[in-house]
C-alpha cells in the first residue's frame, strides 16, 4: 500500500515552515532546554539538517516523468507486437480450413489478445510466447503456397524481443518511481512529526504568552507563509578594515529567518513576510550586532553592517 503524507500543506511550504519553526526553537533554546533536556544545539542542528535532507531527496516529479517516457516506449513496442499478430491471424486463416481456424488462433495466443490490447503487460508476454511456439510448430503449414513470408518468424521474434526489453525498462523505472515517492513521503512525514512534537512543547512553554505561543503553532506559520506577498533583506558584512566577513550568521528574532554571508560578505534572506525584524549578525571573533529592518512586500531591503572586533570591544 502506498505511503500517504500526513501533512496538509505543500512540500515546499512544509520545508519552509519546519525551518522557520526550528529556528524559532533555536532562538529560544534556553527555555526549551529548561523544559526538556533533550533540546540542545546539536538536537536543533540535526532537526534542521533532516529538513534539508528531506528537501534534497530526488523529487518524484522527475521519476514520474521518466515513467511516462518509458510507458510511451512500451506502448509503441506493444503496437508492433499487435500488428505482427494481426498479420499472423491472416496467415492462419489462409493456412487452415474454416472449421480449424478458431482452434489454431487459440493455440497461437488469441485468447490473450483482448487482455493484451488493454495494456495487460503479462498477457502480452503470454501472447508472444504462444505465437512464437505456434509459428515454430506449424511453420510448414503457414509457409505453404507462398502464404506466410519466410522472414515473418524472425520479424515476430524481433517485435516480441523489443517488447520484452521495453517492459523490463518500464518496470525498473516504475519501481524507481514508487521508491522515490515512498522515500520522499516518509522523510517529509518524519520531519513533520518531529516539528509538531517540538511545537507542542513550545506551546506549553509559552502557554501564557500568546505572541510567543503563535511562533510554535504550525497552522499559524503556514498561514503566515502561504500565499503571502513577501520581500527580502540583503546586504554586506564588513569589518573595521572594510574587508568582507565570510561565514557570519544572520538570524531574525522574529519568524526565525536565517542566512550565512559568502566570501564577499554578501547575505540574502528571501521570502520574508512583510513586517519589522531585528536581525542579529554574529561571527566568531566579532561582537554580535542587532539591526532593525522593515521588510516591505515586493521590495529588497538593504542592510549593510560593519562588525567590530570582539577584542577591540573588550579593550
Amino acid at each position: 500500500m502506498q505511503l500517504k503524507k500526513i501533512f496538509s500543506c505543500t512540500k515546499e511550504l512544509l520545508y519552509t515552515v519546519c525551518t522557520v519553526c526550528w529556528n524559532n526553537c533555536s532562538n529560544n533554546l534556553t527555555a526549551f532546554t529548561n523544559f526538556k533536556a533533550l533540546y540542545t544545539p546539536q538536537y536543533v542542528t540535526d532537526a534542521l539538517q533532516a529538513v534539508q535532507d528531506a528537501q534534497a531527496l530526488p523529487d518524484s516529479v522527475a521519476a514520474i516523468a521518466a515513467r511516462k517516457a518509458a510507458r510511451v516506449q512500451l506502448i509503441q513496442a506493444s503496437d508492433g507486437v499487435k500488428a505482427c499478430f494481426q498479420a499472423l491471424k491472416m496467415y492462419i486463416a489462409q493456412a487452415y480450413t474454416k472449421d480449424m481456424v478458431p482452434s489454431m488462433l487459440d493455440a497461437a495466443g488469441f485468447r490473450f489478445y483482448k487482455k493484451a490490447s488493454a495494456n495487460n503487460w503479462s498477457a502480452f508476454r503470454s501472447l508472444i510466447d504462444a505465437a512464437n511456439n505456434f509459428i515454430t510448430a506449424n511453420l510448414d503449414q503457414l509457409t505453404a503456397n507462398n502464404n506466410m513470408p519466410a522472414t515473418f518468424p524472425a520479424a515476430f521474434q524481433s517485435a516480441g524481443a523489443g517488447f520484452v526489453e521495453q517492459s523490463t525498462i518500464f518496470f525498473a523505472v516504475d519501481s524507481a518511481k514508487k521508491l522515490a515517492v515512498s522515500n520522499k513521503t516518509e522523510a517529509n512525514n518524519a520531519i513533520y512529526e518531529s516539528c509538531i512534537s517540538m511545537l507542542k512543547d513550545g506551546q506549553q512553554i509559552y502557554k501564557d504568552d500568546e505572541a510567543m505561543k503563535a511562533l510554535f503553532v504550525f497552522s499559524e506559520q503556514v498561514a503566515a507563509h502561504k500565499g503571502a506577498i513577501t520581500g527580502s533583506a540583503f546586504g554586506y558584512l564588513k569589518n573595521d578594515a572594510k574587508l568582507p566577513i565570510a561565514g557570519a550568521t544572520i538570524t531574525s528574532k522574529e519568524m526565525g529567518y536565517t542566512a550565512v554571508s559568502n566570501a564577499k560578505g554578501y547575505y540574502s534572506i528571501k521570502r520574508m513576510v512583510e513586517g519589522t525584524y531585528t536581525l542579529t549578525f554574529s561571527c566568531p571573533g566579532y561582537a554580535p550586532q542587532d539591526v532593525t529592518v522593515t521588510v516591505v512586500a515586493g521590495v529588497r531591503t538593504k542592510a549593510t553592517v560593519t562588525l567590530a572586533s570582539a577584542m577591540k570591544k573588550v579593550a
